[in-house]
């Protein structure tokens, strides 16, 4: 995906995003919308409007109703932009590109806000959550900016550390990334800080399902390593071990995200960019 593509996802995602739901959401705090939460004891000063008078005739004690809170919700993703992502032809970059301008378009419409933290190797690029469409277009130009190929990985586990000191409570975290983390299963736990710190989060694992999960699209063939730009020759057994591979760390996932409470997807880039879309928001 290029720079022109990127930039033009801003109005790809506002038509795309046409027929999901809308809406407020709810709040762990109390004001004054239309969805009564439960009651209290009436205090002096309270506005006598809140009285529950039927209450009051059949009990005889002055409670007021508390309503539950709307609220706006704030959305961070966390996006490894590291050497592994691209794939052959980029695949997996367009497709959390897609993801975020989709997401970037209903939170836009539901006044909600979004974040971005973007990592690669020696570098981090912090987004706090907006919700102006100013915002949506400097996240997505930022991401126009960044299709040059990225050597090395970035710290995955420093950003999560970052984002557990910065953002605010209660956002939603969605995690954007591949299965090709050294220690998956430390990066996972920190993830889990996230949750225990009062945070939603959402781990997205991109695949190919042509080029990791078909055992014969690598057999036989030279391939590069995105990272260094070795080449080697891959033998059928080495493509079947990639594709174990990939399968025993989604299995992790699935563990560890039981584990730790947090909530877990596979994107398969070849998919429709809206199913794939649905799969995040559900």
């Amino acid at each position: 995906m290029n720079k022109e593509e990127i930039i033009g996802l801003n109005w790809w995602a506002r038509e795309k995003v046409r027929g999901f739901m809308t809406g407020l959401h709810k709040s762990p705090d109390f004001g004054f919308s239309l969805d009564f939460a439960q009651h209290r004891a009436y205090v002096p000063g309270d506005a006598p409007k809140f009285i529950d008078w039927t209450v009051l005739a059949r009990q005889d004690k002055y409670l007021t109703k508390q309503f539950e809170a709307e609220s706006n919700l704030r959305a961070y993703f966390l996006l490894d932009s590291s050497a592994s992502r691209y794939g052959s032809a980029g695949a997996k970059w367009s497709c959390a590109v897609r993801q975020i301008a989709l997401s970037a378009a209903l939170l836009s419409k539901q006044r909600d806000a979004l974040g971005l933290l973007d990592v690669r190797a020696g570098e981090e690029v912090l987004f706090e959550a907006k919700n102006t469409d100013d915002a949506m277009e400097q996240l997505l130009l930022h991401l126009a900016n960044r299709c040059e190929l990225s050597v090395g990985n970035g710290s995955m586990f420093a950003a999560t550390e970052r984002l557990l000191s910065q953002i605010p409570p209660r956002s939603e975290v969605i995690v954007l990334t591949d299965v090709y983390h050294e220690d998956f299963q430390a990066f996972t736990k920190q993830l889990g800080a996230l949750v225990d710190a009062g945070h939603f989060v959402k781990l997205v694992l991109l695949v190919s399902r042509e080029e990791e999960l078909d055992v014969q699209f690598y057999a036989g063939s030279f391939v590069a390593d995105a990272e260094t730009g070795t080449k080697t020759m891959l033998s059928l057994k080495d493509a079947e071990g990639l594709n174990a591979f990939v399968g025993e760390q989604i299995q992790l996932v699935k563990e560890q995200s039981a584990l730790y409470g947090m909530r877990y997807t596979v994107l398969e880039v070849e998919d429709n960019p809206l199913h794939s879309f649905r799969k995040i928001i559900s």
